[in-house]
């Protein structure tokens, strides 16, 4: 009889934790419309739809993902307005008039990078950009004529298949000193997606501007090339 009240005893005191922990895992509780399950060892409330708790997230990190891509938009346009492409040309350069008797066709090498100004003229919009020129021509008798130029270039943006522009600068020539210089530039962009390149042709005047007699000498030297070019 002991041995079986003391069974009896056992079974309802596992029986009493076995309720209360079922009890325990069922108690919820609602507040503004949401289900709520009670911890009621901590008296903690979690929700008991996950749904909820999952929408959350997702807006969560709906809102990173838009903070992430505003922040990419705004660094690529800083590149974007950084940029600043270099173009780098290589030909020859030959001699006209008189004075492509007296020479050989040699070689020439410039690099142009574009300025932040423009304006509008004859209802076009001009951009400008700053050359520096080195050529050299390559005399039959006597020694090189060594030139090196300064150029302003003012490209009008003709819609044509080939790009036109024009220039103005200073140059220094052993010839005659200091010169004034003008050029008309066409290109052909090459239609190579790798690698941006153009084939170009060049007449170049070159003016005596410290002359005394004439003040200005146009017929100084003058010069045509032919050229590679390549912007990076």
């Amino acid at each position: 009889m002991k041995n079986l009240k003391y069974l009896l005893s056992i079974s309802l005191i596992i029986s009493s934790f076995s309720f209360g922990s079922e009890d325990e895992e069922i108690r919820t509780m609602e507040k503004d419309g949401v289900l709520y399950n009670i911890n009621n060892s901590s008296l903690h409330i979690t929700p008991a739809d996950n749904a909820i708790s999952k929408a959350s997230d997702d807006m969560d990190g709906a809102s990173k993902l838009a903070v992430e891509e505003d922040s990419k938009d705004e660094s690529s346009s800083s590149e974007d307005s950084c940029s600043c492409p270099v173009t780098v040309s290589f030909g020859t350069v030959t001699a006209l008039g008189d004075e492509g008797d007296n020479y050989d066709p040699g070689t020439s090498l410039s690099i142009k990078v574009p300025s932040p100004w423009a304006f509008d003229l004859f209802g076009k919009n001009w951009k400008v950009s700053g050359e520096l020129n080195l050529s050299n021509l390559s005399k039959i008798n006597g020694d090189d004529l060594n030139i090196n130029a300064g150029i302003a270039h003012f490209d009008p943006s003709f819609d044509l298949p080939i790009n036109i522009n024009f220039g103005l600068g200073i140059a220094h020539m052993d010839l005659g000193g200091v010169t004034g210089t003008g050029t008309l530039n066409v290109n052909y962009p090459l239609p190579f997606e790798a690698a941006n390149l153009s084939l170009g042709f060049r007449y170049q005047k070159y003016i005596d501007v410290i002359g005394e007699d004439p003040y200005l000498d146009f017929g100084l030297l003058d010069t045509y090339s032919f050229n590679v070019s390549f912007t990076k």
